[in-house]
């Protein structure tokens, strides 16, 4: 049933009638499920009016009844995802929305109130569908909340669990935090990546910088697998090494102000465009550096 009043801190998903979101479905729930959340189904289907406007004049069907229609259709996707959710997890309390907006600008528009949002993809560089359009762009950059693109899993190959990168700044706390908790969650290795140029002489004075800047949040998950690793190269070449042989990848994103090097926002976007995983991208904003934790 829609909920009319929806909660919040849920973990939110984009949901539509194609069978590449259920991989994201999937993905949301058993988060929601470890983090003991409620999980939000979303499905936006646009105004009455960007509805009527392609059948505009006499004789044309009522855009009404076609806005209606696809309200209905929508509740019926929402339905039947549902059903796919309580058969993985009874016991997780489940919402639905079905938005008379744009898909992405649902999840925006719910994405102030929750934990996360997962939105599903079609592979390397193109996120899912016409009704989501560009994550990197859409979503991704604009949301209040962290946003994770579930990619196909086309390898069986064994994976290496979470990658992070940090530049050793405050800018890079939130997305570090982000990282040891869904490492911890999930029972995950947690590799931790800084860079430097190709001309600085040694590494060693990076290394001290990296641990130094992991120690406090590493001690608050002490049964996170860590591996520390310093990278000559700019931080997305050097994320994008990696990329491919783990199960998350998480950047960060700040619309303005001043960047650390891994929460600028073309990392977050060549990551997005390049890298075949899931791919977790964490807002920086002010308020999150003093409240991080």
């Amino acid at each position: 049933m829609e909920t009319a009043r929806l909660p919040t801190g849920c973990v939110v998903v984009g949901v539509d009638a194609a069978q590449l979101t259920d991989r994201a479905l999937d993905w949301a729930a058993d988060q929601a499920a470890l983090e003991e959340r409620h999980l939000l189904l979303v499905h936006g289907i646009g105004s009455p009016l960007s509805v009527g406007t392609p059948w505009s004049g006499l004789g044309g069907p009522d855009p009404m009844q076609v806005f209606s229609d696809l309200q209905a259709a929508g509740r019926a996707v929402l339905g039947r995802a549902t059903t796919r959710v309580v058969t993985r997890h009874p016991e997780l309390v489940v919402h639905q929305t079905v938005r008379p907006v744009d898909p992405r600008q649902a999840l925006l528009d719910v994405s102030a109130d929750a934990a996360l949002i997962a939105v599903g993809s079609r592979g390397r560089g193109h996120v899912l569908s016409v009704v989501l359009g560009s994550v990197s762009e859409e979503v991704a950059g604009r949301a209040s909340c962290p946003v994770v693109v579930i990619r196909p899993q086309h390898s069986t190959e064994p994976r290496r669990g979470v990658l992070v990168g940090t530049d050793g700044t405050a800018e890079s706390l939130p997305v570090l935090c982000f990282a040891f908790r869904h490492a911890r969650l999930r029972g995950l290795p947690l590799t931790v990546l800084h860079t430097v140029s190709d001309v600085e002489p040694e590494l060693e004075p990076a290394q001290h910088v990296l641990a130094s800047s992991v120690a406090e949040v590493a001690a608050q998950h002490p049964d996170v697998a860590l591996t520390l690793e310093v990278a000559r190269g700019t931080p997305a070449e050097c994320l994008l090494a990696l990329a491919d042989s783990m199960d998350l990848v998480v950047v960060g994103h700040h619309e303005r102000g001043t960047f650390g090097r891994f929460t600028h926002g073309s990392v977050a976007v060549a990551v997005l465009e390049h890298a075949s995983v899931a791919i977790a991208v964490v807002p920086v904003v002010a308020d999150s550096l003093a409240t991080a934790h």
